[in-house]
C-alpha cells in the first residue's frame, strides 16, 4: 500500500459534522433520558443521521486498518 492509497481512503472519510450528535442533544430530556415520542416524530431524520454516522464509522475504520497495516509493514 502506498501513500496514494492512504490519501484516497482519507478523502473518502465523510465530514465529521455528524447530525446524530445534534439530534441526540435535541432529543434528550433534562433528566438525560431520550424523548422517544419526539424521536419517533422525527424518524426519517433520525434514520438519515444514523446512516450518516454508520458511513463515517465505516470509512474511518477502513482508514484505521490501512494505517495499521502500513505501520506493521514498517516494523517488519
Amino acid at each position: 500500500m502506498d501513500n496514494r492509497d492512504l490519501t484516497g481512503l482519507l478523502a473518502a472519510v465523510p465530514s465529521a459534522d455528524l447530525r446524530i450528535i445534534e439530534l441526540a442533544t435535541e432529543l434528550t430530556r433534562p433528566d438525560g433520558s431520550l424523548d422517544l415520542e419526539a424521536a419517533a416524530a422525527r424518524q426519517p431524520e433520525v434514520e438519515t443521521a444514523c446512516v450518516q454516522a454508520q458511513d463515517y464509522a465505516s470509512a474511518t475504520g477502513r482508514l484505521l486498518e490501512a494505517m495499521r497495516w502500513k505501520l506493521r509493514s514498517r516494523r517488519s
